[in-house]
């Protein structure tokens, strides 16, 4: 299998076999602290080639340097059927809403397939230097 795709994004969806992906960033910038991001997205598009046809368990995680998470991992199974030809893509998309962002610090977004770490992406979370006078 090749991940084609795996970004952080605004917005993210799949309408029949097109991956729709608005607004691609690694960080996120902030005034102050505690802070929400009201949405975004994590948007993957993976090929399998036709003998990976078939069913597969898929893990999304969000976790920072010491373990914590993010947001709860997600878990979930994907039937991968070929349309002809000698691969087949699917994608994937979570929308996580109103997350909380409590302080400076580096996230690390990792794709998982059939229990092996296939991808991942760094999410950073920054506060804004205040205004030079």
């Amino acid at each position: 299998m090749t991940i084609e795709a795996l970004t952080l994004c605004d917005f993210a969806q799949d309408t029949f076999g097109k991956l729709t992906i608005l607004g691609a960033f690694d960080a996120i910038t902030v005034r102050e602290f505690p802070a929400a991001h009201p949405l975004m997205s994590i948007a993957a598009r993976v090929r399998f080639a036709v003998y990976e046809l078939g069913e597969h368990q898929i893990r999304l995680e969000i976790k920072n340097s010491e373990g914590t998470d993010l947001a709860p991992p997600l878990d979930g199974q994907i039937n991968v059927n070929g349309i002809g030809g000698d691969s087949a893509c699917t994608n994937l998309t979570l929308n996580l809403m109103n997350i909380q962002l409590l302080g400076e610090t580096s996230w690390r977004i990792t794709l998982s397939i059939d229990g092996q770490e296939r991808a991942h992406i760094p999410l950073f979370i920054r506060k804004a230097n205040p205004p030079q006078a």
